[in-house]
C-alpha cells in the first residue's frame, strides 16, 4: 500500500520497489514506475494507480464432478504477477485514495477471481471426461498437466497483463461419503494382511512352540537313550567284572587243581619210586637169600651126607624143644635106613 503524507497545499506518495506507481493527470499516464515517490495536488485532477509488481500467491480450490457424477475437490497454490502493470491498471481498477493510500475497490479479489475460473474450467474439462475411478487412477500429476496445458492455450491472463508463473496442485479429494465408500475395500484388505498376518504369527509361534516340545522331546529321548547306554555298559561291567572274578576263581581252582594233582602226582611218583625202589629191595633180598641158598646148597652138596643130617636133626629138635630122646629099635632101624639112603644119594651125586 502506498504512503501518502499530507501537507497544507500538496501531498506525497511514495511506493515500494515491490509496486508499481502510475500518475495520472486529467486521465493521461504521466508518470509511472516502481518505487516510485511523487509530489501531487489533492485538488487537481490528478489520480494514482498502484499495481503490485511482485509475485503473488493465490490458493486455489475447486470442486467438481466426475462423469459418473461423483463430486471431487482440488486444492493448489497458483502463483502470477503483473507483467504489464500499467496494461493491467487499464483493466482493472488499481486506483488508492489520495488521503489513506489504500484501494478504492478490490482489484486483486478481481484478478484472482479470474484465475479461479480459469483454472476451474480446466478442471472441470479434465474431470467431465472421466470416471472418479480413471480420475484418482491418473492421480494428481495428470490433472496438473491438463490445467497448466489450459492455461496457457488461453490468453485471458497474457490480455490484461498478467503472467501466471506457476500452478501447483497438491490435493485431489473426492467427497467423504465417496472417501469411506473407498477406503472400506482398502481397509478390508488391509485387516484381512493383518489378519493374515496375525494368524501367520501365530502359526509360527505354534510351529515354534512345537519345535520347541519336539527339541525338548528329542533331548529327553536322547538323555533317555544315554541313560539306557550308560546302564547297558554298567551292566556290561558288572558282567565283566563277574566274569573276570568267575575266570580269576576258575583260574585259582585250576591252579588248586593243578597243584594238587601236581602233588597227587608227586606223591604218587613218589610213592611209586618208593614202591618201586622197596620191591627192587625185596628183590634184591630174595635174589640174595636165593644166593645165599644156593651157596648152602652148593655147601651142603660139597659135604659128607652125614653132616647135613646131622644139621636137619639139630635144628629139627632144637625147633621141636625136645629135652630128652630115648630111640627104641624101631627107631633106630629107620634111621639107619634113612641115614644108608642118604649115603646112596650122595655117593651119586658125587659120582
Amino acid at each position: 500500500m502506498a504512503t501518502i503524507r499530507r501537507y497544507p497545499f500538496f501531498s506525497h506518495a511514495r511506493v515500494e520497489a515491490s509496486s508499481f506507481l502510475g500518475v495520472y493527470r486529467r486521465g493521461r499516464l504521466a508518470r509511472s514506475g516502481r518505487g516510485q515517490a511523487v509530489w501531487f495536488s489533492p485538488q487537481g485532477s490528478t489520480s494514482l494507480v498502484e499495481v503490485p509488481a511482485d509475485d503473488r500467491n493465490h490458493i486455489v480450490a475447486i470442486a467438481g464432478r466426475t462423469a459418473d457424477f461423483q463430486a471431487v475437490s482440488v486444492q493448489g497454490l497458483a502463483s502470477w504477477r503483473a507483467q504489464e502493470p500499467a496494461l493491467l491498471a487499464e483493466r482493472i481498477d488499481f486506483s488508492i485514495d489520495l488521503r489513506t493510500g489504500a484501494y478504492r475497490a478490490d482489484p486483486l479479489t478481481q484478478v484472482e477471481n479470474l484465475i479461479d475460473g480459469l483454472v476451474k474450467t480446466a478442471v472441470e474439462r479434465f474431470l467431465s471426461t472421466r470416471s472418479i475411478g480413471a480420475v484418482l487412477a491418473e492421480g494428481v500429476g495428470t490433472l496438473l498437466a491438463e490445467v497448466e496445458r489450459d492455461l496457457a492455450a488461453t490468453a485471458a491472463l497474457s490480455a490484461i497483463g498478467i503472467a501466471l508463473t506457476g500452478i501447483h496442485l497438491s490435493d485431489l479429494t473426492p467427497a467423504p461419503e465417496l472417501v469411506r465408500a473407498l477406503r472400506q475395500p482398502t481397509a478390508e484388505k488391509l485387516q484381512q494382511a493383518a489378519d493374515e498376518a496375525t494368524f501367520a504369527r501365530r502359526a509360527a509361534a505354534v510351529e515354534k512352540e512345537a519345535a520347541i516340545a519336539e527339541n525338548e522331546t528329542k533331548a529327553k529321548i536322547r538323555l533317555e537313550e544315554e541313560r539306557g547306554r550308560l546302564f547297558e555298559r554298567e551292566r556290561e561291567n558288572e558282567l565283566a567284572q563277574a566274569r573276570t572274578a568267575v575266570d580269576k576263581n576258575m583260574v585259582a581252582a585250576e591252579g588248586e587243581a593243578t597243584a594238587r594233582e601236581l602233588t597227587a602226582r608227586s606223591q604218587a611218583v613218589t610213592r611209586g619210586v618208593a614202591s618201586e625202589a622197596e620191591a627192587e629191595a625185596i628183590r634184591r633180598l630174595d635174589e640174595a637169600k636165593l644166593v645165599g641158598e644156593r651157596v648152602r646148597a652148593e655147601i651142603a652138596n660139597t659135604l659128607p651126607v652125614l653132616i647135613p643130617v646131622a644139621e636137619a636133626l639139630k635144628e629139627a629138635f632144637a625147633n621141636a624143644k625136645v629135652g630128652t630122646l630115648n630111640l627104641g629099635p624101631d627107631v633106630l632101624a629107620q634111621l639107619g635106613t634113612v641115614l644108608g639112603a642118604s649115603l646112596a644119594k650122595g655117593e651119586k651125586q658125587a659120582r
